[in-house]
């Protein structure tokens, strides 16, 4: 396994514990803080989930976990495959890393605007819930906003992975340290979280700055229209080379 989620077996001692909710995210992370000296006094962990999809209900348990666990081999293939060269459960094990983490430790968890971060942050102040110390976040896609930067297509990145390398080197030079989250702040986020497990939908889509709940077929229509606007665009291409 990549050595972002090999680090969960590591002995925490470092100033800072970032968490992340993927590997990629996790990997450009730790080369940007050893691009800026900062990457020993830093423990990276990341969370091998996508929790837009999938029972959230309990998953603070191992019931609960498992119950997800299930859920994602009968669904996705891939899941299956990374599962099967990962006997232990990945879940579990993060959970229990993040929970433990010690009290000096400063916690900086580094979301993106999409359904993915947003749901995993709210797992993790979950577990967090009991730690007096403050907890810091750095939303990317705000800061990339709030400095104005502008990308070539004129999107917002919604995930990290979005953002240019400059750019991205940028926010983290600034915020290396993340900003500390308000106590209010905090309990809308555990709010939010047992909401949405309580919902207990299987997919969450994020609109207008929340995690909306929905069926998983609520993307049914809009998947099917992008497949016939695919097959439309593609006879058309294939008419002009005719003509061509």
């Amino acid at each position: 396994m990549e050595k972002a989620q090999g680090d969960m077996n590591e002995r925490i001692d470092q100033e800072y514990v970032h968490i992340l909710f993927g590997m990629s995210d996790a990997g450009s992370l730790k080369v940007t803080l050893s691009a800026l000296g900062i990457r020993e006094t830093s423990q990276v962990l990341s969370f091998n989930e996508l929790f837009s999809i999938g029972p959230l209900s309990g998953l603070d348990t191992i019931p609960g976990m498992q119950n997800r666990h299930l859920w994602m081999m009968e669904r996705d293939e891939d899941y299956s495959i990374s599962q099967h060269y990962n006997q232990e459960n990945q879940l579990v094990r993060m959970a229990q890393t993040v929970k433990s983490i010690p009290h000096h430790a400063i916690i900086v968890i580094w979301v993106a605007d999409n359904a993915h971060d947003q749901t995993g942050l709210r797992f993790v102040l979950h577990l967090l819930r009991d730690r007096i110390q403050p907890v810091h976040m750095v939303n990317v896609t705000e800061q990339y906003q709030s400095a104005g930067i502008q990308s070539t297509d004129g999107v917002v990145p919604f995930y990290s992975g979005a953002i240019d390398q400059e750019s991205y080197l940028l926010i983290v030079k600034k915020y290396s340290q993340g900003l500390p989250l308000e106590s209010n702040q905090r309990k809308e986020y555990e709010a939010d979280w047992l909401r949405l497990a309580e919902e207990n939908q299987m997919l969450r889509l994020w609109e207008d700055a929340a995690i909306i709940s929905c069926d998983e077929s609520a993307l049914d229509e809009v998947i099917l229209r992008s497949v016939i606007e695919l097959e439309v665009e593609q006879e058309r291409n294939k008419v002009r080379k005719g003509l061509s």
